[in-house]
């Protein structure tokens, strides 16, 4: 493939692919409809991964649910797990009590998970702060990377094909792009990486960021794929949604950083609105530990 010679400065962007396997997979379940659906896909990504699956509930214990409460449920989740786990798959069953953002971290420690599989609903207006409030303080605050399953998602092949990965070229991001490119490899997937920008840019910017876009990816990529890079202008969410159905998208990598302000809860993030209407898995990777 050919590349477009690079400045000095932008040289030093560049990033080495890191090799990412997943060992032990952590899926938190609220026993919803959409549950299934979620363990469907963390099954099958455990399987080619040969990872150990726990599959998780946790209980509010303001409820004063009745003590065969935390029985059936390990009960309805192992009905769930049955279609979609192999003979050879390790799995664990795991109901608790407590916040949901304080015992998913607690158990991701305890079974040392290096991803976290949870599903959201269709959301509502009046439902946005509590999905703000509960997925996006998951994959904001567990230290490891969330594959958040929406409530439009169904999985259409079995591996990885097409992966897109949304940056803004920022240093939060480049833990994102390692992740993408390691999967893109190992699946050797179609890589298309997205810059997008809200208002009208100048041509040398447009330029930089192309030239930026190809430093996070390893220079003898051609290999095993033909990264393509995307740069729009429009806004953020709309353009990362549609790309994703123009590139038929089975996977979208983005960047999170490890914390927002409270009044951001106001204004529904970007992340947020990828995650609730993506028709693939979408992929936060934290910035940092």
């Amino acid at each position: 493939m050919n590349r477009t010679s690079a400045p000095s400065s932008l040289k030093e962007l560049h990033l080495k692919t890191t090799r990412i396997h997943f060992d032990n997979v952590l899926v938190a379940v609220d026993m919803s409809v959409s549950s299934a659906n979620t363990i469907k896909i963390a099954a099958e990504l455990s399987w080619r991964c040969g990872a150990r699956l726990i599959v998780a509930h946790v209980l509010d214990p303001a409820l004063m649910l009745p003590a065969e409460t935390a029985t059936n449920a390990k009960a309805a989740i192992s009905l769930w797990m049955k279609p979609y786990t192999k003979h050879e798959t390790r799995s664990t069953i795991v109901v608790t009590e407590g916040g949901v953002v304080n015992e998913i971290t607690r158990l991701g420690k305890q079974y040392r998970a290096d991803l976290l599989v949870i599903g959201t609903h269709a959301v509502e207006a009046a439902q946005k702060l509590a999905f703000g409030s509960t997925a996006e303080a998951l994959f904001r605050h567990v230290g490891i990377p969330v594959l958040t399953v929406g409530p439009h998602v169904q999985r259409r092949r079995d591996r990885f094909a097409s992966i897109l990965l949304p940056t803004d070229l920022e240093p939060h991001s480049f833990r994102a792009a390692q992740y993408a490119v390691s999967l893109a490899e190992e699946s050797a997937a179609k890589l298309t990486l997205l810059h997008v920008v809200e208002n009208e840019e100048s041509v040398e910017s447009h330029q930089t960021a192309g030239l930026r876009m190809e430093q996070l990816v390893q220079e003898d990529a051609a290999l095993w794929c033909e990264p393509v890079f995307r740069t729009y202008v429009g806004d953020p969410a709309e353009t990362i949604l549609a790309t994703a159905a123009q590139v038929n998208a089975d996977l979208i990598v983005m960047a999170v950083t490890h914390s927002r302000p409270l009044a951001d809860h106001a204004t529904w993030s970007i992340e947020s609105k990828v995650v609730c209407h993506a028709e693939c898995p979408v992929l936060t990777v934290r910035d940092r530990l």
